[in-house]
């Protein structure tokens, strides 16, 4: 009898170690793909020479851009990477590509240099997410696994908190990014304390010699899920990076160049702390309400938060930190349930990959959508009205979701 019969409802002392690997990785992910937006515009400004809030704008959604577009196509490559050759081999890419070239980020010389260094951050930000999502879906016991996956994505948004942290006590960004480099060491404890996954290796021998991956991935039976998974995260995405990562760029409209930074990093650290919460409660809702009465709920709560954080306030003051808060709890309910949600659609022979691909196929017009968030922050007269036209996609998600197929109580498909 296999470990995948004798553990399906008992937690052992492997599963905690799995979980642990996992919740690191995601920790760092969080880490080093927030500490862009803490540091944004003053890395900016010291690359450009200039802190006009229509320059960090521009030449900040460029480096936005590419690091997104690094973003989606780890997360798709790196989720075929997990689909055939082993879910630890795909951790252990992710977390080196995304550790180094955080690094390598505190010696760009100009913006170009930094754009690079964050898409190369982004291609292991994107695989890491998939992967250990797929992974700790695969090992934890059916019974308590949306929880486990919940409180996993925490790891996400305490990265956040972290890295509003590390701001907060050094202030020089290139010193951030170089505090960012120190997640490779993970590679090698992971290599040496996980084994591969039951799951994987056993859906592995089943392939036949000519199996074709992407044909798998778009036959007609799993279309439906992958277009649903790939709108309503795509929502999530366009309203998370054009509202709640331009906070900090947002707030320090409030204040002269020089000042701001604090309060920029205690915004950062009241959403990530926020966050942390509304991913813990995720898999709670998920196993008493449902997945997609779940995603509907938190993706609404996401786009009034928006309006209220965005369209209640043209001056600094404290109230900002509880709505940023607000704002951070409903998005971090949106991404664990999504999470959750979305490893339960699709088989092991291609789970991954189509994780991988619902996180990722909207990325592509979020990067997009970045791209121009400087020319519409002048079009609209500032960041706060920029963000709330974003923030509208949530709504987008909340409709695809009544397309969704519910999978509360059913086992992962094998």
């Amino acid at each position: 009898m296999s470990a995948l019969t004798t553990s399906a409802h008992r937690i052992t002392r492997y599963h905690v170690l799995v979980f642990i690997g996992c919740w690191l990785g995601g920790m760092f992910d969080g880490m080093d793909s927030t500490l862009m937006t803490v540091v944004l515009p003053s890395a900016i400004g010291d690359l450009v020479h200039s802190m006009a809030p229509e320059v960090i704008g521009h030449y900040g959604s460029l480096v936005g851009s590419a690091f997104l577009f690094g973003w989606m196509l780890g997360g798709v490559l790196i989720g075929m990477v997990g689909d055939r050759l082993g879910r630890i081999r795909s951790m252990i890419l992710s977390i080196t590509l995304y550790a180094v070239f955080t690094g390598l980020s505190g010696l760009s010389q100009t913006w170009w240099h930094l754009a690079l260094c964050r898409f190369l951050t982004g291609l292991g930000i994107g695989g890491e997410l998939v992967s250990i999502t797929t992974f700790l879906a695969e090992v934890w016991p059916e019974r308590s696994r949306a929880v486990a996956i919940g409180v996993l994505i925490t790891s996400y948004q305490a990265g956040v908190l972290v890295a509003g942290t590390i701001v907060k006590f050094f202030p020089f960004w290139r010193t951030v990014f170089f505090i960012g480099a120190l997640p490779a060491i993970l590679t090698v404890l992971l290599r040496l304390t996980l084994r591969e996954s039951e799951r994987w290796m056993e859906s592995k021998q089943l392939m036949r010699e000519d199996y074709r991956l992407l044909g798998e991935l778009f036959a007609p039976e799993h279309r439906r899920n992958l277009a649903v998974g790939a709108i309503a995260f795509g929502g999530l995405l366009i309203g998370y990076w054009a509202s709640l990562s331009w906070i900090p760029a947002w707030i320090q409209t409030f204040f002269p160049p020089t000042e701001g930074s604090t309060q920029r990093a205690l915004a950062t650290m009241w959403q990530g702390s926020a966050a942390v919460v509304g991913c813990t409660l995720a898999g709670w809702l998920a196993d008493r309400m449902g997945r997609v009465p779940t995603i509907v709920i938190s993706y609404a709560g996401c786009f009034l938060s928006s309006a209220i954080l965005f369209m209640t306030n043209d001056h600094f003051s404290e109230a900002i930190y509880a709505e940023s808060a607000a704002l951070g709890f409903f998005i971090g309910l949106a991404q664990a349930i999504m999470y959750v949600y979305l490893p339960e659609l699709f088989p092991t022979r291609i789970r991954a990959t189509a994780v991988g691909f619902c996180l990722n196929a909207g990325r592509l017009s979020t990067a997009i959508a970045v791209l121009f968030v400087g020319v519409i922050v002048r079009a609209l007269g500032g960041f706060a009205q920029s963000a709330m036209l974003f923030a509208c996609a949530y709504l987008f998600a909340v409709a695809a979701a009544w397309w969704a197929t519910e999978t509360k109580g059913k086992p992962l498909p094998a």
